[in-house]
């Protein structure tokens, strides 16, 4: 799981703004795999559930080296 520490800003780390942080998530550059780990970091840390459609959408916005 990575930290979304720095990547998800903090005004987003509350549990109502799950559609914003996968909206910013979408929005980078990075790669799918990361985007997942960073959401599952997001949601442990304020305590929501993710389903497997939104950990989905964010995989395929991933940027593939």
């Amino acid at each position: 799981m990575a930290s979304p520490t720095g990547i998800i800003p903090e005004s987003l780390m509350l549990p109502e703004h799950k559609r914003a942080v996968i909206d910013h998530l979408k929005a980078q550059p990075l790669p799918g795999t990361l985007k997942r780990q960073l959401l599952l970091g997001w949601a442990i840390t304020v305590g929501v559930r993710i389903r497997q459609a939104d950990y989905r959408e964010v995989d395929a916005s991933g940027v593939e080296p």
